[in-house]
């Protein structure tokens, strides 16, 4: 997958906020909010492939679970029986490379692994909340769409470096629920499952020589707390 200029960014961030408020334009009362959220992010085994040293060859990764930590600004629209919210999240996501396997070696894992994969996410969400009636409980689900900001940097072997450092569409789908504390401030417990696709990287030699370029899509699953204040 091509990466992605800025005005391609721009684009999609532009045509995702005008999608968020065609769908929302139409709901009456409601307001704004920010919101705030930290937890465990799991990476997907992912395995890059392509042509290294004139041969497909496959470089797989296997990850520790690392960290997420983001912020949203919203606003929510009200339907009566449910509500409706469109919203900007910027988030960043790390987490430690832990085993690398090379097609060209065979079966086994590589030693002397060291390195780490880091992302800085921009989503634009849409989400739908269902008041469970009569309790301060409020479940909710959505999906976004944006760019992710992909920095996989790790060394293996003798001395081999992967860099695969790329600026990529992105989406995910969330589903979580709220606990009212006040009219304003509500606690939140969710789920995030994201897809990074076709995130590209070299494979250089020891020598710093390129080998190959390589690419796969990088998945993660984010269960996060965190705190929404409507204003």
């Amino acid at each position: 997958m091509p990466r992605l200029s800025g005005t391609i960014v721009g684009n999609i961030l532009f045509v995702s906020a005008l999608t968020l408020t065609s769908v929302t334009a139409h709901a009456g009362g409601g307001g704004y909010y920010a919101s705030v959220f930290v937890g465990a992010s799991i990476p997907s085994d992912a395995n890059f492939d392509g042509i290294i040293g004139g041969n497909p060859q496959t470089v797989g990764v296997e990850s520790d679970t690392g960290y997420v930590v983001g912020g949203t600004l919203g606003r929510s629209w009200d339907f009566g029986t449910f509500r409706s919210r469109g919203e900007i999240e910027v988030s960043y996501r790390e987490s430690d490379v832990d085993e690398v396997f090379f097609s060209g070696n065979g079966p086994a894992a590589e030693v002397n692994v060291n390195g780490d994969t880091t992302s800085t996410t921009v989503f634009a969400n849409a989400l739908l909340d269902f008041p469970i009636s009569d309790t301060p409980l409020t479940a909710y689900t959505g999906l976004g769409v944006g760019i992710s900001f992909v920095d996989q940097e790790f060394v293996y072997g003798p001395g081999v470096r992967v860099d695969a450092s790329d600026e990529v569409f992105a989406a995910q789908l969330i589903a979580g629920i709220s606990y009212d504390v006040t009219d304003r401030i509500a606690l939140t417990l969710d789920g995030r499952y994201q897809w990074a696709f076709g995130v590209e990287g070299d494979r250089l030699a020891p020598t710093g020589a390129l080998t190959g370029t390589i690419e796969d899509d990088l998945n993660n699953f984010d269960a996060t707390i965190g705190m929404r204040y409507s204003f």
